[in-house]
């Protein structure tokens, strides 16, 4: 199942800003979404902070999805456009990877969590309601808590693009830290500095070790789907989910964060090494590169292998 591609002539870069995005396409991404985001978080959630409701933050997360519809239109207009949201359709894939998500990725958080001192004593059984309403909260954590509006230009729009340009692994981390860089001023929000480590020296290396190895990680799974956006989404909503379950689970461990990055760092380097730093990637056309195909994933699925 490949992503369809289209030729097409590329566009004169011209000048101006608009130019300047043809140009330079990945780092007019990176910028528009990290400015979008910041001014957000400085304006809405630190200078003038708006009421605490439920998605409150949620605007933040329109950052990295408006920069990726602004450059996929001034690069390749509306035949990218219409491509970039086929992408959003992609849902037949391989079950396994769907077994991932929604069993091995709670799994892998869980044995992270067991390890630290108490966890496992504190466990409890939630009640047949809390069971009930675990879905709700999965499709709220998707929705509201940022993957719905971040993996379109994390997954959709950037990591083809840096995999065109560099080994996927390298792609992979540069991802991750750029990812990471992004939440920087979310940290100045209590909340999420409290589930995150907390402001500080430690508490940012755990992120930002925590952002790379989740970006290996979807990456490889990304380029197992066919560059799927929507398992992308899926993927980004059950990492998040699986922090949340876990600390009601085992509240001796709280937030702690350290067991499940170490776990997830252990599945990362697992992945890196059967694959041999490919991550699953694979070009569709090796004469043919994403800058004649400005929406073109360049990857397809290969669920036979790692």
């Amino acid at each position: 199942m490949t992503q369809p591609t289209e030729t097409q002539q590329p566009q004169v870069a011209g000048r101006g800003p608009l130019g300047l995005i043809r140009r330079h396409p990945l780092i007019s991404f990176f910028v528009i979404a990290i400015a979008f985001t910041w001014t957000y978080d400085l304006l809405f959630l630190v200078a003038f902070p708006v009421p605490d409701v439920p998605g409150r933050s949620t605007p933040r997360d329109f950052g990295p999805s408006v920069a990726a519809l602004v450059v996929t239109a001034v690069i390749s207009g509306k035949p990218g456009l219409r491509r970039f949201f086929q992408r959003f359709r992609v849902w037949r894939v391989n079950p396994i990877w769907y077994l991932f998500i929604f069993v091995g990725v709670p799994l892998i958080y869980t044995a992270g969590v067991v390890v630290m001192p108490g966890a496992l004593a504190s466990f409890r059984i939630p009640s047949p309601t809390g069971l009930l309403v675990l879905p709700v909260l999965y499709l709220y954590i998707v929705v509201l808590g940022g993957p719905l509006f971040e993996e379109p230009g994390w997954r959709g729009f950037a990591l083809p693009r840096l995999q065109s340009r560099w080994a996927p692994l390298a792609a992979a981390v540069i991802l991750g830290v750029l990812w990471a860089a992004w939440h920087a001023t979310e940290y100045l929000e209590p909340e999420f500095a409290r589930a995150n480590g907390g402001l500080s020296v430690s508490g940012a290396g755990v992120f930002l070790l925590a952002a790379v190895c989740f970006s290996i990680i979807i990456a490889w799974v990304f380029n197992h789907t066919g560059g799927s956006i929507l398992i992308a989404i899926l993927l980004h909503g059950m990492i998040n989910f699986s922090q949340g379950l876990t600390s009601d689970l085992f509240p001796k461990a709280g937030f702690n964060e350290v067991g499940p990055v170490a776990a997830f760092c252990v599945v990362a380097l697992i992945i890196v090494v059967a694959t041999r730093g490919r991550l699953g990637y694979s070009r569709t056309d090796d004469r043919e590169g994403l800058d004649n195909h400005p929406t073109a994933t360049a990857v397809e699925p290969r669920n036979g292998d790692a």
